[in-house]
């Protein structure tokens, strides 16, 4: 029975020794991968990339090794996937440097005899250089310690004039000496950078032939993924590899358009598309995402806010504990991000055929048009959706600010439209007249966008000096001001108004501010703004009257009115 057991264990030893060196033994094949970008997915900032290629997988372990990629990769971001019968085992991030290679004495050797000369010149160049440095040094060491001696200085009490005279004679014949030499050197040190600086542009004129020529090779670094993955036979598959990169990104901007005081806006809703990877993104799939990877997911906690007297040490305590802290904080990056659609139908507009999926705490605006976007750094705009939206028009003015009315097209409820922050070229009747900004931060669901000044308004205000006064009540001084505001409509259309003029506020007990007729306006009293809202028809005009008074007392001034 004892035997038994140890041949046993003896025959599954033998087994599974023999399935370790199917797999660790026997050295993995390796073969290059060369892939195509399908799917871009760019963010506010960094972009993530998905590529995929068609492998032939050999039994066994095989080493995918996919090369020629973007140099800023982020290695944590790198993910694979495939479809076909095998394991994917291992991914890795990798760097291939290239050896050094020797210049080609075959190709143009007159001139790479040339640029091997100069090269030599020049070291030896600098060479005469550092030498002539080193010979001004010596110089002027001499002529310091000369112009510091105590003789010449006259810091001796035994000096007679006799030996004054014969000292300042020896100075001034070395000082000669020296300043003659250092004048030598200057010379020579001019000549000498004049020839390095012909020698140099001799040499960057024959490399730069040669590099145009083709006869220089240049050294390249090789960026890769490899993807390790097993087989028990040889099988035909596609594998996915995705990942992010940090030079590219997007930034939303807007176009709207007016016809006219009435109908709807059209609203066209474009990206500003960048990226400088150093790969051009040729006939890809465009996902815009509004997320930013970057940015730390870690939500915050509020500790104890505890309070107690000031102690210096625990102070300084605290700031250290707390840069510690800081310095050990692990951000948390969310790279999940729906693959984009891989089949659309081509049309004529990308913005036509954009969706617009709306996530728990992001919006993605899925392109199904290919583009084009090249590694240039430059701004590409992408035509991401266009609305026709609904638009109240309104004329507003505020006649002590300025004199002139403007048309204002009211967008309501534009906060479910899925915008992000951006800059708004608005245009009105084809013509442009300004620009505006789209916060989806601001708390208000209504969006006023000014379409211009619009002079078939007239609106005047005028001081009523007869009912402008100042009187004396007891310890205090009262003033009334009055002003009448009047607005015409000189158009052949009705308009919906909206008039703001304002009385001031007291920021103290002693001045008193009343609001004595407003013809029907309404006043907000915490910023004094009264407003007035009505409808003007054609050629129609409305006068609107505004009284306040202030009481402050008598002996002091009032500063603001």
């Amino acid at each position: 029975m004892k035997n038994l057991r140890i041949k046993l264990a003896g025959v599954a030893f033998l087994a599974l020794l023999s399935t370790y060196k199917s797999y660790a033994i026997i050295p993995a094949s390796e073969k290059n991968i060369k892939s195509k970008i399908e799917n871009v997915t760019v963010f506010t900032q960094g972009a993530q990339i998905y590529r995929n290629a068609q492998v032939n997988i050999s039994s066994g372990i095989t080493t995918l090794v996919f090369d020629g990629l973007e140099s800023t990769i982020d290695p944590k971001s790198i993910q694979a996937s495939g479809l076909g019968n095998f394991v994917i085992m291992d991914v890795q991030h990798s760097i291939k440097y290239p050896e050094p290679t020797l210049l080609d004495l075959t190709k143009n050797p007159k001139n790479l005899k040339y640029i091997r000369l100069l090269q030599d010149s020049i070291v030896i160049v600098d060479f005469d250089l550092e030498e002539i440095d080193s010979k001004e040094a010596a110089l002027n060491i001499e002529k310091n310690v000369l112009l510091n001696n105590r003789l010449i200085k006259g810091e001796t009490k035994k000096d007679t004039l006799n030996l004054v005279k014969d000292a300042l004679a020896f100075l001034r014949e070395k000082l000669n000496n020296i300043n003659s030499e250092l004048l030598k050197l200057k010379k020579e040190e001019y000549r000498v950078n004049l020839k390095k600086q012909r020698m140099q542009s001799d040499l960057t004129a024959l490399q730069t032939y040669n590099t145009q020529t083709g006869d220089v090779v240049k050294d390249e670094t090789t960026y890769r993924v490899i993807v390790t993955v097993s087989a028990d036979l040889a099988v035909t598959g596609t594998m996915n590899i995705n990942y992010m990169l940090q030079d590219a990104g997007w930034t939303p901007s807007y176009d709207l358009r007016a016809k006219g005081a009435g109908g709807n806006m059209q609203l066209t809703y474009k990206a500003e598309v960048y990226q400088n990877t150093g790969i051009d993104w040729n006939d890809v799939k465009l996902t815009l995402s509004t997320a930013n990877p970057n940015q730390s997911n870690v939500k915050p906690v509020l500790n104890t806010w505890w309070l107690n007297y000031y102690n210096p040490y625990a102070y300084q305590y605290k700031n250290k504990r707390a840069e510690y802290d800081k310095d050990n904080l692990t951000k948390s990056s969310a790279y999940g991000v729906t693959s984009p659609s891989p089949a659309a139908e081509l049309a004529l507009t990308t913005a036509d055929y954009t969706v617009a999926e709306e996530n728990m705490t992001t919006v993605e605006y899925e392109i199904k048009l290919a583009y084009n976007v090249p590694s240039d750094g430059k701004t590409h705009f992408v035509a991401v959706q266009t609305k026709e939206i609904p638009a109240n028009y309104i004329h507003f003015a505020a006649p002590k600010m300025d004199k002139d009315a403007f048309l204002v097209a009211r967008i309501i409820n534009w906060d479910e439209l899925n915008l992000a922050a951006g800059a708004a070229n608005i245009y009105f009747d084809g013509t442009f007249v300004g620009e505006s900004y789209i916060d989806p931060a601001n708390l208000s669901d209504t969006l006023d966008l000014t379409l211009g000044r619009d002079k078939n308004m007239v609106v005047t205000r005028v001081k009523q000096k007869d009912k402008t006064k100042e009187k004396l009540i007891g310890e205090d001084k009262v003033k009334t001001v009055t002003y009448e505001i009047t607005v015409r409509n000189t158009k052949s259309s009705a308009s919906n108004f909206n008039l703001q003029d304002q009385i001031p506020v007291s920021q103290t007990k002693d001045i008193v501010v009343a609001l004595v007729e407003s013809t029907g306006g309404e006043l907000d009293e915490a910023s004094g703004i009264v407003n007035w809202k009505f409808n003007l028809k054609p050629k129609e005009s409305k006068k609107v009257i505004i009284t306040y008074t202030v009481k402050f007392p008598k002996d002091k001034a009032l500063a603001g009115l």
